[in-house]
């Protein structure tokens, strides 16, 4: 038996079949949602979330260091008593310095 060869419409509707498929992987490997594009944004995104979270846990590690030294010392007691409240112990005289308006 011998074999026929394929007909030129034959191939070139495979050439078009075989193009388009290209052309979907193509589209599907850079541009779809699971695409390289798409992980490259999922990476930044993680990098700029890791960074918060270092943020987060670095101020965290000094409100945690804080609240020891308000549980141990009554030294930051005074500190914070004195700075965010405004406090003074008897017999000191508070003077307050104030910027004149423009």
């Amino acid at each position: 038996m011998t074999e026929q060869p394929m007909s030129v419409m034959t191939q070139r509707i495979l050439l078009a079949v075989g193009l388009v498929l290209a052309l979907l992987l193509q589209f599907r490997i850079w541009w779809d949602d699971s695409g390289v594009l798409a992980s490259r944004e999922l990476d930044q995104r993680i990098g700029r979330i890791a960074e918060d979270i270092r943020v987060l846990d670095d101020r965290n590690h000094q409100m945690q260091l804080e609240v020891e030294d308000l549980r141990h010392g009554s030294a930051i007691l005074e500190e914070k008593a004195r700075e965010d409240l405004g406090l003074v112990r008897d017999g000191e005289t508070l003077i307050l310095f104030v910027e004149p308006e423009q």
